[in-house]
């Protein structure tokens, strides 16, 4: 009995943490960032050619359902990357610019121009119902977007910069704005770590010495711990970390490695659906125990 039951606990953790393709034929480019409001899942592809940066028209928004069936929510796009849900608005960053849509109709609301200041708008996430953060990439910054009826953007000024500023994801119970970077210059040198938004002198501290090619984060449903994406080199070589905030424990998820694990989004169930970009796909990942 008790080897039967070590058995099945084997092939129940193995079951929790495999990798599950979700979209059921190939009709993604590269996949950069997915956002879910439950009901469905919001593709910011880039497009054919993945070039991150090209003003090319050839950027996409797809609207995938739960059986992995894709359709066009949204064209015409450059190189949409980071999406994140507010409300019913579907944000996108793309390139120098934050898009919203909406929801249901696919209709655009918002084009909010960050140029000069930018030219790789990369993740969003909110502070609040009037207030974005957006990363930029290329300069190493952050900004903060107001998208109401009077747009406007300003720096997010802090000290410490972050290389290759990517990844961001805000925590309302701490006031913590949780952050990670893609590094400079092609080096794995990215950081993770946060910025206490309350703070009057606002420094980014980092969470851990461990240093990569971080991409996409995000909090765990109880907000005690991180889940980050880390590409190791631009091939089949990403990895998910899973980082204890009280400890600074970093363990890694998934055993299968991952093309290009851009950003991903934690479902209701706590699973990650992490694109991979450099396949044209979407995984799943059970991660939650």
């Amino acid at each position: 009995m008790k080897r039967i039951s070590v058995l099945a606990f084997i092939l129940m953790s193995g079951h929790a943490f495999a990798q599950q393709k979700i979209n059921n034929s190939a009709f993604m480019h590269a996949p950069e960032s997915v956002a879910t409001d439950n009901n469905s899942y919001y593709i910011a592809d880039i497009g054919e050619g993945g070039n991150p940066t090209k003003k090319d028209g050839n950027g996409i928004i797809f609207r995938m359902d739960k059986k992995g069936n894709g359709a066009v929510f949204a064209k015409g796009l450059d190189a949409p990357k980071g999406a994140f849900i507010l409300h019913h608005t579907l944000f996108v960053a793309d390139i120098d610019k934050v898009k919203g849509y909406d929801l249901s109709t696919g209709t655009q609301l918002y084009n909010i121009n960050l140029a000069p200041a930018t030219a790789f708008v990369n993740d969003i996430t909110a502070i609040n119902d009037t207030t974005l953060v957006v990363s930029a990439t290329d300069v190493n910054k952050l900004f903060l977007v107001y998208p109401g009826k009077n747009q406007r953007v300003e720096e997010l000024l802090y000290t410490t910069p972050i290389k290759g500023t990517n990844g961001v994801t805000y925590d309302a119970r701490s006031k913590k704005l949780y952050v990670c970077g893609f590094g400079g210059n092609n080096k794995p040198d990215g950081q993770i770590g946060y910025i206490d938004m309350t703070a009057t002198e606002k420094v980014f501290k980092p969470l851990t010495s461990r240093l990569g090619y971080y991409d996409g984060i995000a909090l765990t449903t109880h907000d005690t711990q991180l889940i980050i994406s880390d590409w190791v080199a631009f091939e089949k070589k990403g990895i998910l970390l899973k980082l204890d905030l009280a400890s600074g424990h970093i363990t890694t998820l998934n055993e299968e490695l991952i093309a290009g694990p851009a950003d991903f989004t934690l479902d209701a169930a706590g699973a990650a659906i992490v694109p991979a970009m450099l396949e044209g796909n979407v995984l799943r990942y059970n991660i939650s125990k």
